[in-house]
């Protein structure tokens, strides 16, 4: 890939949830209160909700019962800074490629503007070696 991205680096910890298809949004929505960015995706399988604080991984904070509610708390965002058009191709496929085969897992969420891409907490710094490494810039908030 021709194209050089910009990126910046959340200071942020972010919480991965999922939750059952059927759990109602007045279980979740609370959530997301004073949230500078989150990300809520429902399918026909589960809902999965991305929050911006750090969310405490115990029993006691279980929004559904019978360990439907699942959490992966420690991950870090990156931001492709953006907008960016739908004619570009293959910039998921480089940033996630790159860091693939460094062995490095993603979890990623695409709006109409931009792509997120957020790694675990450990790797953050990794995750922006490997961008610099192959031509991208990375600012840390």
């Amino acid at each position: 890939m021709a194209m050089k991205l910009e990126l910046e680096l959340d200071p942020l910890d972010y919480t991965i949830h999922r939750l059952p298809p059927t759990t109602p949004a007045s279980i979740y929505l609370p959530l997301v209160d004073n949230q500078a960015w989150y990300s809520i995706t429902k399918t026909s399988e589960e809902i999965s909700l991305v929050i911006s604080h750090a969310y405490p991984s115990t029993k006691e904070n279980q929004l559904v019962p019978n360990d439907e509610h699942k959490i992966s708390p420690g991950w870090r965002c990156f931001k492709v800074k953006g907008p960016l058009d739908f004619s570009y191709v293959g910039i998921m496929a480089n940033l996630s490629g790159a860091l693939a085969d460094n062995r490095i897992s993603v979890f990623v969420v695409s709006t109409y503007d931009t792509d997120y891409i957020l790694v675990k907490e450990d790797k953050a710094m990794d995750a922006k070696e490997v961008f610099e490494s192959i031509g991208h810039s990375v600012d840390v908030l």
